[in-house]
């Protein structure tokens, strides 16, 4: 009994991999079904990604190298980099693989783990286009619960302000179709992008006309109640005299 449970174990690793490129994640009703039998043996090769009271999760990554599969959500955090460059008034754009419409979009990607914000967005887009940015602010966030590509968790999604470091674009072709620098009322009048991405190249437009004080929300990085540690927060920039406003004394 036990050799047939492996050899069904077996068997279905070998169809994921025929199935799928990179890599697949797998659900199991029940918990106690994965410690045993055709589960314990798919734990061999598959990743335990949660163990719920009702239910379990396994992933398997199939392609070359260390495993980019994100692990199991509570909350998921996207984030994507809007690199603006003043100079041309021409801004950093892709449309993605395998996708239904190839509407353009911001190049982004899931936050690591211990991962800033700034950190994410710089790192997506040099691994989508090639192209070196430093982190200026944050534009937007967008949240959604029950997120299908979240395991029906909520993610937030996180618009950044970019200034670009390099600007010859070496883009990844396993995951982007296109990418370019294209002129930012272009995009802002485009009827081929994503909404995030139309909305957020009308919200730089006016930032570039009117000046980006209007738009960004900046970082200040703070120490934390915890000895040692530090955290960031977000918000628009403070004027200096509210900035240096004293506490009053304890009367």
């Amino acid at each position: 009994m036990l050799r047939s449970a492996v050899g069904a174990g077996q068997t279905v690793a070998r169809a994921w991999r025929r199935a799928v490129t990179f890599g697949t994640w797998a659900h199991c009703l029940r918990t106690r079904e994965i410690t045993g039998g055709a589960g314990g043996a798919l734990l061999k090769t598959a990743r335990a990604d949660r163990f719920g009271a009702d239910h379990s999760t396994l992933a398997l990554w199939l392609a070359k190298g260390e495993s980019r599969l994100p692990a199991y959500a509570t909350h998921q955090v996207g984030v994507a980099g809007a690199v603006f460059d003043e100079a041309t008034g021409k801004v950093l754009v892709v449309q993605d693989k395998n996708k239904i419409k190839n509407a353009w979009k911001f190049p982004g990607g899931l936050s690591d783990l211990g991962e800033d914000i700034g950190e994410t967005a710089v790192r997506e887009v040099f691994e989508e286009t090639g192209i070196r940015s430093k982190f200026l602010s944050l534009l937007s966030i967008r949240q959604q619960h029950n997120h299908p590509g979240a395991f029906g968790k909520s993610d937030m999604y996180i618009v950044c302000r970019l200034k670009a470091v390099s600007f010859d674009i070496n883009f990844c072709q396993e995951e982007c179709l296109r990418c370019e620098w294209m002129d930012l009322e272009e995009l802002a009048r485009s009827e081929h992008t994503t909404l995030i991405t139309s909305r957020i190249a009308k919200l730089i437009f006016y930032g570039y006309r009117e000046g980006f004080d209007k738009i960004d929300v900046n970082m200040r990085e703070f120490p934390a109640v915890y000895t040692g540690l530090f955290y960031k927060l977000y918000h628009k920039e403070l004027p200096e005299k509210y900035e240096k406003l004293q506490p009053n004394g304890i009367k």
